[in-house]
């Protein structure tokens, strides 16, 4: 009951690595890359464009922080 989903996600303008970087800039840390899913990335076409961006978020994290992301990836990727 304390764990929560996995998000993994690409987009059509904008490179995984990117995406995590400018998270990280703002202190929201993500995983871009295939995440050991080679297979899988290569089947699903996006292993030679970067793989995709994986967000994990914790039972620790608040609903704010949650909210703070969102916000920052509409910001990108808008």
């Amino acid at each position: 009951d304390r764990r929560v989903p996995t998000v993994s996600f690409t987009h059509a303008r904008v490179a995984p690595g990117d995406i995590s970087q400018s998270l990280a800039d703002d202190n929201i840390f993500v995983w871009d890359g295939h995440n050991y899913a080679v297979e899988v990335a290569k089947s699903l076409g996006i292993y030679e464009t970067g793989g995709g961006v994986r967000i994990g978020p914790v039972h620790y994290n608040s609903l704010a922080e949650v909210d703070e992301t969102l916000q920052l990836l509409e910001k990108l990727l808008s």
